[in-house]
């Protein structure tokens, strides 16, 4: 479901998949190639909320704020994760589950663990687990992992969108 509040409508890219099972409300913009699926909420009820390009919302992932979260490019948020606020760099990976609250910074080519707990900045070729997030610097394997990190994805969301299985987003379609 995609719904405009208090006159903001969410603008998507005409090349992203929103699956009918999502909830996409108020002051929101999907990047390119971005894949939103079943059961993600994305509310913009208190302040804006931006999706880079090629990034991938999974089942129950849900996107919060009190007043701006954005996300770069290639993030690829993990089943069940919350992103309550803040910012999250590119080629970003944030596991099932895990929990980033109000105002954390996190910088490019970061690899956030299951169950994780994770607030204040993060720096770029990170590491982060554990409850509270222990940062610690990437593996070579970690690093290799986030240089593309949702590009099947971005394939699955063109599959879903063939035949037919995404909302219809013309109506909420933001330029190419």
């Amino acid at each position: 479901m995609i719904r405009p509040l208090d006159g903001k409508s969410p603008r998507i890219h005409p090349s992203a998949f929103v699956s009918e099972a999502a909830y996409v409300v108020g002051d929101v913009v999907i990047g390119e190639g971005t894949s939103i699926w079943p059961g993600a909420v994305i509310r913009a009820d208190y302040g804006d909320i931006i999706i880079g390009k090629n990034c991938s919302i999974q089942d129950n992932a849900v996107l919060h704020t009190d007043d701006h979260l954005e996300l770069g490019d290639n993030v690829l948020l993990t089943h069940g994760a919350v992103v309550h606020g803040g910012k999250v760099g590119s080629n970003v990976l944030i596991g099932v589950n895990a929990v980033l609250l109000e105002d954390t910074d996190v910088g490019n080519h970061v690899f956030i663990g299951a169950g994780a707990i994770v607030r204040g900045k993060v720096p770029d070729n990170s590491l982060v687990i554990g409850v509270p997030g222990q940062i610690r610097p990437l593996t070579e394997k970690q690093a290799e992992r986030l240089k593309d990190p949702t590009a099947r994805y971005v394939q699955n969301g063109k599959r879903f969108n063939e035949q037919g299985l995404g909302l219809d987003i013309s109506e909420f379609e933001a330029g190419s």
